[in-house]
This record gives structure tokens, sequence and C-alpha cells, in this order.
């Protein structure tokens, strides 16, 4: 295995390690939806990074439906917690 993907995997795992745990211990539910964005985010960017060092693009379609999913997510927490506050 090359050294640069060794390194990608590692760098992947303790970032998403992270991720998962301020999800796990996040205050607030926006902490919650931040932890999960990025955590999408992660997994596009290590998909990408698998596209690249076997140069193909069969990875582009399921790329793509991540990152829709992740829009949609944090507009539908964006408005639930946007009506929370107008309730206060």
């Amino acid at each position: 295995m090359n050294i640069l993907v060794i390194a990608i995997i590692a760098v992947f795992a303790v970032a998403a390690a992270l991720t998962i745990i301020r999800m796990v211990t996040g205050p607030s539910i926006l902490d919650r939806a931040v932890a999960s964005d990025v955590l999408l985010t992660m997994v596009l960017c290590a998909l990408g990074a698998e596209a690249v060092v076997n140069h193909h693009t069969r990875t582009l379609p399921i790329m793509l439906i991540i990152a829709a999913v992740g829009v949609f997510g944090s507009i539908a927490v964006a408005r639930f917690v946007a009506r929370k506050e107008q309730d206060r």
C-alpha cells in the first residue's frame, strides 16, 4: 500500500472518530447537526480520494447523493431550530 493512502486513511479515521464523539456529546442540536455535516463531508472527501488513487469515476453518483442529503439535512435542521426559536 502506498504511504499516501495510509496517511489519508489515518487522517480520515481520526477526524471521523472525533466527529462522532462530537455528535454523541454535543450539548445542542446545532452541534450535532454541524458534526453530521462534517462527517458527511469527510465521507465525501474519502470517496473522492479513493477515486483519485484508483483512477476511476464509479463513486461520482454516490458522492452526488451524499452531497444532496447533506444539504437537505442542514436545511431541515435549520428550519426546525428556527421554528423552535419562534415558539419561545
